[in-house]
């Protein structure tokens, strides 16, 4: 039995299944059509495809904090390639998925070599964390690999390590957080307390913020990525001590949801939450129940309840097909998988020249669940609109982000 193998019988049965419903993408076309509904130019095909496999190398952790991230990706490339019937430009579209793991960059940079050298991928998509983003870059630069950065949101990606082969479908860590200071400011927020992981993406996230607030940040507190132990108490301690009016907090997955659990009995009822949308993101709501912070504000590119006709066309494909509810990282897989189909389209699924594909890529743009999609040619980001969001009780939906303002076009400055 290989070591692949071996590593599927020990996940956990939903993720096994999940994995091996995403690997079985280039095989059985079942459900395209029930999907027709979901949105997309393309449509699904009528003959099969005569050209070679397009082949994806997907990167996504199977386990450790951001399983559940990995897990709405994989969900949300799936249900657009399903879509498709797993075609485009003429060739069929067939994924390799190793998991990105966490805490070791050498191990997804070790997985992206093993998938273009021995498995010959096309293309790299996906990738959760933002060292492990940094950590793929030269690689995939250098061999020149066409890439698709379906989370990691490190600056440097569309700053100084901006590179012609990375493009990035979800966001810059800068761009969530940037317009919110002021947002906090004009609503009140006079004392802050910024709680984020110390890793790259909380250290930029706080970098962010700062820019644009101007009221008196009191402290940072910085839990240790990933938090293995699990126990916020110090952390909620330092924060009530700091006797702020707010916290402004980045985290995500498993971390996210052991601090708001604790932090339901242990944080000062006085302080009020607000920080970047994945603290309260629709993966940490459905684990938290009534730890669940109702009013916190929330910026982030995409919420449950926005409403266009193509948030509610997916979520009610992504519920019909998964049996659970869309989060931001379902629609960054969706989205991911829709640039790679259009892309190749425009192609006629021609990818010998590869810098003429990037460009193809490049040009990509359509109306996405999280409005309008396109990229900013200086950073090689979407330009993403950025919604503040309240957390509401929801009589249907339960504890959800209820959008309550938008700042349009916020572009990474890509420097």
């Amino acid at each position: 039995m290989s070591r692949y193998m071996e590593r599927d019988l020990l996940a956990r049965p939903d993720e096994q299944l999940a994995r091996r419903d995403f690997l079985k993408l280039g095989v059985t076309t079942a459900g395209a059509l029930a999907l027709a509904a979901c949105g997309g130019s393309t449509g699904a095909r009528s003959s099969g495809p005569t050209g070679p496999d397009f082949k994806i190398g997907a990167i996504l952790p199977s386990s450790g904090t951001y399983a559940e991230l990995g897990d709405s990706i994989r969900k949300g490339m799936q249900l657009y390639l399903e879509k498709v019937a797993s075609q485009a430009g003429n060739r069929r579209i067939v994924i390799t998925d190793e998991d990105e793991a966490a805490g070791d960059t050498t191990i997804p940079l070790t997985k992206a070599r093993k998938l273009v050298e021995q498995d010959g991928v096309d293309l790299i998509a996906g990738i959760v964390a933002s060292p492990n983003a940094l950590a793929l870059r030269a690689y995939v630069d250098q061999n020149q690999v066409p890439t698709l950065i379906a989370n990691a949101g490190a600056n440097a990606l569309s700053r100084a390590q901006k590179s012609p082969w990375v493009y990035r479908t979800s966001f810059s860590n800068w761009q969530p957080s940037q317009p919110m200071g002021r947002y906090l400011v004009d609503n009140g927020i006079r004392r802050l307390t910024l709680v984020y992981s110390n890793y790259a993406a909380g250290l930029e996230t706080a970098a962010a913020i700062k820019e644009t607030y101007t009221g008196q940040i009191l402290t940072e507190v910085k839990p240790p990525f990933p938090n293995t132990s699990g126990d916020f108490a110090p952390f909620i301690t330092q924060v009530n001590s700091s006797r702020p009016d707010a916290i402004y907090v980045f985290m995500s997955g498993q971390d996210a949801i052991n601090f708001l659990k604790q932090a339901k009995t242990q944080l000062d009822k006085s302080i009020r939450v607000t920080g970047s949308g994945f603290f309260v993101e629709q993966d940490v709501l459905s684990a938290i129940g009534d730890a669940a912070p109702i009013g916190a504000l929330t910026g982030l590119h995409w919420a449950l309840t926005l409403a266009n006709n193509e948030n509610k066309d997916f979520t009610d494909a992504f519920k019909k097909r998964f049996g659970k509810t869309a989060d931001v990282f379902a629609v960054q897989g969706y989205d991911t998988a829709r640039v790679i189909v259009e892309a190749l389209d425009a192609v006629r699924g021609s990818t010998t020249d590869r810098a003429a594909f990037m460009r193809a890529i490049a040009k990509v743009s359509f109306k996405s669940p999280r409005g309008d999609f396109k990229f900013d040619e200086n950073s090689h980001n979407v330009v993403n609109t950025i919604y503040v969001r309240e957390l509401v009780s929801d009589s249907r939906l339960g504890a959800t982000n209820r959008v309550t303002s938008s700042m349009p076009n916020v572009v990474d400055p890509g420097k």
